[in-house]
């Protein structure tokens, strides 16, 4: 019973990364459009400021990814996590 409630609770922790990876990425986008489009009045440091946040997000991004990668790697090793996974990939 308690190893079913760890795997549950490492497969919840395993979606929210991902999901934060998701909307990092989707900030990241409108970061990066805002600094590459033509606006009247912007300044060369707010472009600069903009890709910066923009390359920090994707960074961030890509370690909500790999946190999230590897909740799910240790939960493919446990009987009760692997049986989880099954069961919420059918649903999907």
């Amino acid at each position: 019973m308690r190893r079913l409630k760890k795997a549950k609770s490492m497969y919840v922790k395993m979606v929210d990364f991902k999901m934060y990876g998701i909307v990092l990425l989707a900030v990241t986008g409108f970061l990066y459009l805002g600094a590459v489009m033509p606006i009247e009045g912007k300044s060369e440091l707010g472009t600069k400021i903009l890709l910066v946040a923009s390359s920090g997000f994707v960074a961030v991004s890509v370690l909500f990814f790999s946190i999230s990668r590897a909740y799910h790697k240790r939960l493919l090793k446990s009987e009760e996590g692997a049986q989880l996974l099954q069961r919420n990939n059918r649903k999907s």
